[in-house]
């Protein structure tokens, strides 16, 4: 082979290997191709692990590639329908099975306490933080608690780290995390749902005071209202309604002053004087004689059947109670006694705190994958959408805009509760709702926004001696009942009462507040 073919060859191979090692560079220096976070698309040789991202201050990805179970446990007024639109756009957004567990309010305490007790743990769950702190107290003891701050942070949730952050929630956070996020709901006070129809017959004015309302009771008992067995006055939350009727006697919600000192409302002289008036009403057949033992349901079939004359309500059931008793008597009609009537003390209502009842999510044996996967849905709840969508439905589905106002569809209906929402909106912000109402609840929410009495603060307050709250209040209860049922005589063992709520522990608690509270 000559000189000159050889020369020619070698130059066109440099020319295949320089054009080679060129194609080689240009690969090696693009980009990979974006995807979701945490997808299988991901390089994990490539990708930093989460746990180098957070030793660099970077926020890590939620995987989404495993679909999970959810546990949600909450009390309500009635289940989520299998269709739910709200549900499956959560399911469908987070690959996840949200299984919401529901079940009525003043059986929800015991039936957690049986759930964790017999390792059946929910994964999210409220508790109620006038009764079930304890419960917080020992799990959050026992590192069982998902650290809200802490994920927020881990992987840049802004609306949860918002949420966390808000004014009014302070006394919610630990020192060392956030393991509770506390609900916020406007101060709506119970409503008494009243048969303006018995009141017309009998021609009779709503009651605005304790005696008149005692003699409309004994009015529709006098005059068989609701038949041989009329019971003029019933309960959906049973003795948590009737001895919210305190406030007019007290003026106070749970604490009060007395000579300027912070006093427990149940020991105060007022109380005495309400437990009286309760009593009378309990002797003389006016309540209902099974407000101690029974259901919401059981109270409500009462009140739509027509036997009783008054039945005491959260708000959001009104409508639903309006509901039913146009479908089984449609000679029915139904008012509101508002303002509430009044007491010595001429208080008019007893509202809810601003923050309360607070839900936890449970981190123990959950893999880090699932836990950020509910840090992630919580984040989005607590979102400007997602506290919309909770509170009103989504456009196009359960509600349409027609001429700047929402049209509700039928899906509204089935979805959606008055006054509260999606049923997962008590887990957030449904304040937004309760002031969404129209006509005589408007009203009532007006009313309850001017004039009602909220707890001063809550029960996780009280510092170290907040365990002593659940003993403090099952005595109260078990007290309550023998002095309403006429079992003890009020004025023999009132200064029994006293002692025994001071050594379940009231003495320290009530020291604790007016320290705390200076």
């Amino acid at each position: 082979m000559s000189k000159r073919k050889i020369v020619t060859l070698l130059m066109l191979m440099l020319i295949f290997i320089l054009t080679v090692m060129g194609c080689s560079s240009k690969q090696g220096n693009t980009k990979p191709t974006e995807t979701k976070p945490g997808t299988s698309s991901e390089s994990k040789n490539t990708e930093k692990t989460n746990e180098e991202k957070a030793s660099e201050g970077v926020a890590s990805t939620i995987n989404l590639d495993k679909k999970y179970d959810i546990k949600w446990f909450q009390w309500g007024p009635r289940d989520i329908h299998e269709d739910d639109a709200i549900i499956k756009f959560l399911n469908e957004k987070f690959n996840v099975n949200i299984k919401v567990e529901r079940i009525l309010a003043k059986e929800y305490l015991k039936n957690l306490e049986l759930k964790i007790a017999a390792g059946d743990m929910p994964d999210v769950f409220k508790y109620p933080v006038s009764t079930g702190s304890h419960i917080y107290s020992q799990l959050n003891e026992d590192d069982f608690l998902l650290d809200f701050a802490d994920y927020a942070s881990k992987y840049e949730l802004k609306a949860l780290q918002s949420y966390i952050d808000r004014p009014g929630t302070e006394e919610f956070r630990e020192e060392n995390g956030v393991f509770q996020l506390p609900v916020r709901r406007a101060g709506i006070s119970s409503v008494f749902v009243v048969r303006q129809d018995w009141l017309d017959e009998l021609k009779l004015e709503k009651p605005k005071t304790m005696d008149e309302f005692k003699n409309m009771l004994q009015a529709f008992k006098d005059n068989k209202m609701g038949g041989d067995n009329t019971v003029p006055m019933t309960f959906v939350f049973g003795a948590a309604d009737f001895l919210g009727l305190s406030t007019g006697y007290t003026g106070v919600n749970t604490w009060g002053k007395v000579d300027n000192k912070w006093t427990y409302e149940s020991i105060m002289p007022q109380y005495k004087a309400f437990l009286q008036y309760a009593n009378e009403l309990y002797k003389e057949g006016l309540v209902d004689r099974e407000l101690f033992t029974s259901n919401e349901n059981q109270a409500k079939s009462k009140f739509v059947s027509g036997k009783t004359g008054v039945i005491m309500s959260s708000t959001e059931k009104f409508v639903a109670l309006e509901k039913d008793m146009a479908e089984s008597n449609k000679e029915a009609k139904l008012a509101l006694i508002m303002p509430m009537p009044e007491g010595p003390a001429a208080v008019p209502a007893r509202v809810s705190a601003s923050y309360t009842d607070p839900f936890v999510a449970i981190k123990k044996e959950r893999d880090e994958d699932f836990l950020a996967r509910v840090a992630a849905i919580i984040d989005f709840t607590h979102s400007e959408e997602g506290i919309k969508m909770l509170n009103f439905g989504i456009e196009g589905v359960h509600y349409n805009m027609e001429n700047g106002k929402k049209v509700k569809t039928e899906l509204y209906d089935r979805d959606i509760l008055p006054s509260i929402g999606h049923l997962l909106a008590m887990t957030t912000d449904y304040s937004l709702s309760s002031g969404d109402v129209e006509g005589i609840l408007k009203e009532n929410y007006d009313y309850s926004q001017q004039f009602g009495i909220a707890p001063p603060f809550t029960a996780l307050s009280y510092g170290e001696v907040k365990d002593k709250v659940s003993t403090i209040e099952k005595k109260n209860n078990d007290w309550v009942i023998e002095f309403v049922t006429g079992s003890k005589d009020i004025d023999q063992y009132w200064d029994q009462y006293i002692k025994e709520m001071n050594d379940a522990g009231l003495i320290t608690l009530t020291e604790a507040v007016q320290k705390n509270r200076q």
